[in-house]
């Protein structure tokens, strides 16, 4: 990025739109299509293929990574930096390289922008999901929240889009260099099947969730899929999903809406 945000940094925190985006329990139908995005990059895909315990404790590793969203979402300034190091000093010593023989290293500013970027445009997809999406001013407002957000995680002025057009660019042109990583195929494949660590360890409780998911998570899988940009899915190599799936995301968001907000734990 070259220019500077123009729109400005707007405050963030549980009633902000950002929070009570994050706080639905219907943002739980994006929340994965978010993850498959970021791994799709190649060198996010390679970071988590080899520094990542998604393929043995699937389910915990997504609950922190929201959790810890949400907390960004929610906190003040001062502890969305805090928060924000704390998430760097994780990544410091993630860095290897991808399946083109290119290095990387997660600390890498268009690697955070890219996982960032991931979560507004599927905040955005959410609200479409849930047949009222947002205005002009809202979008600019949730955008502001969105850059806060960014600087937290110690993005620079600099490396964030200026405003929602130049974003909109700059997602567009990033999903053209999406692959089918490892991540993604296996995120794709038979991970959902991976009980819960608690279930785990109990064999009837572990066979009837792979006996549930089997069942299930395909057409779960399928509705993520059919949330994905149409580039994503070109550069990707998937198929559209059926048009149903998106009929049913969007039935899934106005029942799950039903529910408390803050149903669930941060």
């Amino acid at each position: 990025m070259t220019s500077r945000p123009t729109e400005p940094l707007a405050q963030t925190g549980p009633d902000s739109l950002l929070g009570r985006s994050l706080s639905q329990w219907s943002f739980l139908l994006v929340f994965p299509r978010a993850i498959l995005l970021q791994v799709a990059h190649p060198a996010v895909g390679a970071g988590v293929a080899e520094h990542s315990v998604y393929r043995t404790d699937l389910w915990q590793r997504g609950y922190r990574t929201l959790t810890h969203l949400q907390r960004l979402a929610h906190a003040d300034p001062a502890e969305g930096e805090r928060l924000g190091r704390e998430l760097r000093r994780g990544h410091r010593d993630i860095h290897g390289v991808d399946s083109h023989g290119r290095p990387y290293h997660a600390l890498r500013p268009e690697l955070f922008l890219w996982v960032h970027a991931t979560y507004l445009d599927s905040i955005l997809m959410l609200w479409e999901l849930c047949g009222r999406p947002l205005n002009a001013d809202e979008r600019k407002q949730l955008y502001g929240q969105w850059l806060r957000v960014g600087r937290c995680l110690g993005l620079r002025d600099e490396e964030l889009p200026a405003d929602l057009q130049a974003f909109t660019a700059y997602f567009t042109a990033t999903l053209a260099t999406l692959e089918r990583t490892e991540p993604v195929r296996h995120l794709l494949g038979p991970a959902l099947l991976t009980p819960p660590r608690p279930v785990a360890g109990l064999p009837l409780a572990a066979a009837g969730f792979r006996a549930f998911g089997r069942g299930l998570f395909p057409h779960l899988t399928r509705m993520t899929v059919a949330l994905l940009p149409h580039e994503a899915l070109t550069a990707i190599g998937l198929s559209p999903a059926h048009r149903a799936y998106a009929a049913m995301a969007r039935g899934l968001a106005h029942t799950l809406n039903a529910l408390p907000q803050q149903a669930w734990p941060l």
